[in-house]
């Protein structure tokens, strides 16, 4: 008859196989079983976030990202700018432009936690992978803000030159890079002394753009380009110019700053390159390294705004003057869903949640 240790290591065994299975399943691993994966989208104008549900692609609420501004004294235009998700799926970081601060969100009660002003005007911003540390475009200022988040306070600068806009970190979170609109230039920063590392300079203004995670490849968008630059960061130089189709009839915006595209992410094991055609209304797919064209797929109006879905089979693309968020499928080349959201839908952001009590 099996012993009561023979029993126990068969018992220890099964844990360590189920425990396998689960680390295996994608999406899982750092994750409570009941998490569910969600799509954030601030509407700019609004001043909302619509809470879009994947699969299934229907708003399952929506909450206001200014609850603590009584409504006389809201202003007009663009309050939400840019949407970040802390790692656990827990929190929803907001930067809201006029009203010049950062504002942190609970995803589970959809209530205000904290604020941070930020002096001048809050446009994109990124996490550090730790989520230590929120790096803050104040887009009048020409400096990039560093906000900790235990602290939820400000505790640096680093000088990127006139116009920060676009933010990225590097995937080992020992670098930030950021982009000037009026500068013409990326600024490359230690992400713990904040000291200047390289800039790189281009003929336009930066605009979105997107790093690969062994950081030897960036793709940038600048102004008046209906495509976008490849540069070798190994040198710094500006390797090739990508020019994607543009109809009759289209330009890059009168007004400055002059968006031709906005918008452009690649996926996360880096083999495909969603862009946002934001004058011509389209999306395109291109695959990288090599950067053909594999699709151009009509959206909403306006585009201004590419992320891919945790799984990195969908593009999520948001038309600002649509009021739409396009779901696109990589493998199709297709639409395969256009959800209506609120005012002037710019920056999303995907995440598993833990926890999400409100059904609104």
């Amino acid at each position: 008859m099996p012993s009561i240790l023979h029993w126990s290591r068969v018992w220890s065994w099964c844990l360590l196989l189920a425990a396998g299975v689960l680390l295996a399943v994608p999406g899982l691993r750092g994750q409570t079983s009941g998490s569910a994966e969600l799509l954030y989208v601030g509407n700019n104008h609004a001043g909302t976030i619509s809470v879009i549900e994947v699969p299934g692609y229907k708003v399952i609420g929506n909450f206001n990202a200014l609850p603590d501004v009584p409504p006389a004294n809201r202003p007009a235009g663009a309050v939400v700018d840019d949407v970040v998700g802390s790692g656990k799926g827990d929190v929803l970081y907001i930067s809201r432009g006029i009203l010049r601060d950062v504002v942190a969100f609970s995803t589970e009660s959809e209530q205000l936690l904290w604020r941070v002003p930020t002096g001048g005007v809050a446009d994109h911003f990124a996490l550090s992978p730790d989520d230590r540390y929120l790096f803050v475009s104040v887009e009048n200022e020409g400096h990039v803000l560093v906000i900790d988040t235990m602290k939820r306070a400000a505790v640096g600068t680093f000088e990127s030159g006139p116009g920060p806009h676009g933010m990225r970190v590097s995937h080992d979170g020992k670098r930030v890079y950021n982009g000037c609109i009026t500068g013409n230039q990326i600024t490359i920063a230690d992400a713990s002394t904040f000291a200047i590392i390289k800039r790189i300079q281009f003929d336009e203004g930066v605009r979105p753009f997107d790093i690969t995670a062994d950081e030897n490849r960036m793709y940038v968008q600048v102004s008046k380009l209906h495509g976008f630059v490849e540069v070798d960061l190994r040198t710094g130089r500006l390797a090739k110019t990508i020019h994607l189709p543009v109809p009759d009839g289209v330009s890059h915006q009168k007004e400055y700053p002059h968006t031709a595209h906005h918008g452009l992410a690649l996926t996360p094991d880096g083999r495909h390159l969603g862009i946002a055609a934001t004058m011509a209304s389209y999306a395109a797919i291109l695959s990288v390294p090599a950067l053909d064209l594999l699709a151009t797929i009509p959206v909403g109006e306006h585009p201004s705004w590419v992320i891919p879905s945790l799984d990195g089979r969908h593009f999520y693309v948001s038309a600002r003057l649509g009021d739409s968020v396009s779901v696109i499928s990589i493998e199709q080349r297709k639409e395969i869903a256009r959800v209506k959201v609120g005012d002037y839908p710019q920056r999303m952001w995907t995440m598993r949640v833990p926890k999400r009590r409100t059904t609104n």
